[in-house]
């Protein structure tokens, strides 16, 4: 910064020079020729500013610092972690899932149930057979309640409490004791 000050301080000084040497004496107040800089012309120099030049001129508003500093939510750009509402404790097996999975030991228990089944109906059908009926799994002890168009996996063994027969219904059944209490002496 100083170099470019001083660098226009002597072009300053030779066009001074210049006029001073080459213009006719009885021409002089009509050049209106430059006076020797004072200090405090110093402070009217085009160059003061030059110190504020990297420096931001406005500040800029509270909503647009924090933008910078956190992000936004509405343009997918924050930068802080988010809670994540939909983890839950399962109270059977004591550990953490999300909404709307399952649970990882659950899950396990679920696809090794399943690989059986799969194992079973592959030993039954054969592998590769074309699937153009229902299939139906039978566990120990029950009974057979389809028709014709079913095809039947018999597995020897109990059915898993959390297997349910139809998996399209769930298989606890919640009985209450508690009933409906109706106020009475109100009329």
């Amino acid at each position: 910064m100083n170099i470019l000050r001083n660098t226009v301080r002597r072009f300053d000084h030779m066009v001074e020079t210049i006029i001073c040497r080459y213009i006719q004496p009885q021409l002089m107040p009509v050049t209106a020729l430059p006076n020797r800089q004072t200090n405090n012309d110093n402070l009217n120099n085009w160059l003061n500013p030059s110190i504020l030049w990297n420096t931001p001129r406005r500040r800029r508003e509270l909503k647009k610092r924090q933008c910078r500093r956190f992000g936004s939510m509405e343009w997918g750009t924050w930068k802080l972690p988010r809670l994540d509402r939909t983890i839950r404790v399962d109270h059977q097996t004591g550990e953490y899932f999300q909404l709307g999975k399952l649970a990882p030991k659950t899950y396990k228990r679920v696809m090794e149930e399943t690989k059986i089944i799969q194992k079973r109906m592959s030993e039954t059908f054969g592998v590769g057979a074309p699937v153009d009926k229902d299939v139906l799994v039978l566990y120990k002890g029950e009974q057979d309640q389809g028709g014709d168009n079913l095809r039947v996996v018999e597995i020897e063994k109990e059915r898993p409490s959390f297997f349910s027969q139809n998996l399209l219904q769930k298989n606890r059944h919640i009985q209450s004791d508690s009933r409906t209490v109706k106020p009475s002496g109100l009329v």
